[in-house]
């Protein structure tokens, strides 16, 4: 059965571009307007047109979907109309053109910066950057119960959790500890096993770009990348399929040439052919003429990484995400109140700028289906 469930996952990720009349849609989450707005695709263009937009009780966040494809999930924190503090995941089903209807939601004890679902929709796990702990959720008929199957403490700065190609195994990069835990997931009762090595290093903290942040794997090497916040940078980190522990090959600078100041990598996303990873760099300095930017790089048949150059994007990139077809990427200015779509070259893998759209202040997050 769990062999069936990952292969549907396969089958429903490559049909996720088929939705919406054949266009792809974008969901964009804002935490000041507590609204998740849908975007429809022209992919002839690169347009994005509004078609949607959901208002929720309590601000969203991190989002994914459920592997059927029926569903989004996104962690929710504020203050509700009441002025009651809440933390939360809801449930929303996806209608035509991308509506989201909201159908539950459930209370959590910690704000969660990330969440991510398992490939058999089975259980919904959430990193907590605040009190350095991940948690793991039952999923019911498609919905996010509040029942919590299992509880790690690690340390601080837990900022991301994701799973493997197979979905057997989870990694959760932490900042300031530049570490990334990793876990084996009981498939059958959720629960997570720290491997053998419970965690691997990231770069050598006298390193100028250190501190993973966000993970991502690629779609058929056993490799890993992760954005590396301090300083701004990637790195390149080997899987072995059997132990599911990872080790550290290869970090570069995702900055541009000759930048000066601070600067914090933020998102990481990986092309779907593969070809080709990406890094938002937030400009961290107090100035007029912010420098943000996203850093793209090849990705050779060996997983190796080659630095193709940075682009100037909208202020505060916190979140970044790629269509299904590999033709477009959306950067999400979290202080800007702006997205700017670009087309990616498919030889070489630059960005061309197309449109930056204006959606409102604290767009925290983006992704497509």
């Amino acid at each position: 059965m769990k062999s069936l469930c990952i292969a549907f996952l396969a089958v429903v990720l490559s049909s996720h571009i088929e939705r919406a009349n054949g266009a792809q849609i974008m969901y964009l989450a804002s935490i000041s307007d507590k609204t998740i707005v849908s975007y429809q695709l022209n992919e002839k263009t690169g347009e994005l047109t509004a078609v949607h937009t959901t208002k929720l009780p309590i601000s969203p966040g991190p989002m994914c979907f459920s592997p059927c494809g029926n569903y989004l999930y996104a962690a929710m924190a504020g203050k509700n109309a009441e002025d009651e503090t809440i933390n939360a995941i809801a449930s929303l089903r996806i209608g035509e053109n991308g509506k989201l209807n909201l159908a539950t939601y459930a209370r959590i004890d910690v704000r969660a910066p990330y969440l991510q679902v398992d490939p058999t929709g089975t259980f919904a796990l959430t990193a907590h950057y605040a009190t350095g702990e991940i948690n793991v959720y039952r999923i019911k008929d498609h919905l996010v119960t509040g029942e919590n199957i299992d509880h790690h403490v690690t340390e601080r700065t837990a900022h991301c959790i994701e799973f493997d190609r197979t979905g057997k195994f989870a990694y959760v990069p932490h900042t300031s500890p530049n570490k990334i835990y990793q876990y084996r997931l009981n498939q059958k009762t959720g629960r997570l096993t720290p491997l053998r090595q419970p965690w691997v290093l990231g770069p050598d903290e006298d390193h100028q770009y250190h501190q993973p942040r966000h993970i991502a794997f690629h779609p058929t090497l056993n490799m890993a990348y992760t954005s590396n916040e301090r300083g701004g940078g990637i790195s390149g980190y080997k899987l072995n399929t059997r132990s599911g522990m990872l080790t550290l090959r290869q970090t570069l600078s995702s900055l541009p040439e000759g930048y000066t100041g601070t600067s914090a990598a933020a998102d990481i996303k990986i092309s779907p052919n593969g070809k080709f990873a990406y890094v938002s760099n937030r400009d961290t300095e107090k100035r007029d003429n912010h420098q943000d930017s996203i850093g793209a790089f090849k990705i050779d048949r060996k997983g190796n990484l080659t630095r193709i150059g940075t682009f100037p994007t909208v202020w505060f990139p916190r979140s970044i995400s790629i269509e299904g077809t590999g033709n477009y990427l959306v950067a999400a200015g979290q202080k800007s109140g702006t997205i700017a779509t670009y087309r990616i070259d498919a030889d070489s893998g630059e960005l061309k700028l197309l449109k930056e759209y204006d959606t409102g202040d604290g767009t925290i997050w983006t992704m497509w289906q």
